[in-house]
């Protein structure tokens, strides 16, 4: 059974935080920028929050706050859910859908070392099907 470590393995450990003080517009930017859906939020260089577009849409954009005048760490989600990097990718997928998230910031030993997303899970997924796709393919065409 795969697991997170192994995501992140093929997609990278990279992950774009900015600290709490800074601007809703400049995390929203930061989004845009990097075409990613959502950003870690840190104080002090320690992971307090995330930010997603969801996020600017439901707390900022509906609520008539600024982006240009707003603390991202006034609007963050603050209940994370974390996940291991030995944790399986199915696993992921029951707490992503349970827990209504698309991403998921990956900790060891209380240090954040990557974060994967709905879209990261559901890429590896389609790409195990293909592969079985494939070789069933070459078994019934070669039997």
């Amino acid at each position: 059974m795969k697991t997170v470590k192994e995501i992140l393995d093929q997609k990278g450990r990279k992950v774009f935080a900015i600290d709490a003080s800074q601007t809703v517009l400049e995390a929203i930017k930061m989004l845009a920028d990097e075409g990613i859906g959502a950003v870690v939020v840190q104080k002090d260089g320690k992971t307090i929050g995330l930010f997603s577009e969801r996020d600017y849409i439901c707390r900022v954009v509906l609520t008539g706050r600024r982006s240009e005048n707003t603390p991202v760490g006034d609007v963050m989600e603050r209940k994370l859910v974390v996940v291991h990097p030995d944790t399986p990718v199915d696993d992921c997928m029951v707490l992503m859908t349970e827990k209504r998230t698309r991403h998921l910031p990956v900790v060891k030993d209380d240090q954040l070392v990557g974060l994967v997303s709905i879209g990261d899970l559901v890429k590896d997924i389609i790409s195990g099907q293909q592969l079985v796709i494939e070789q069933l393919e070459r078994y019934v065409y070669y039997s």
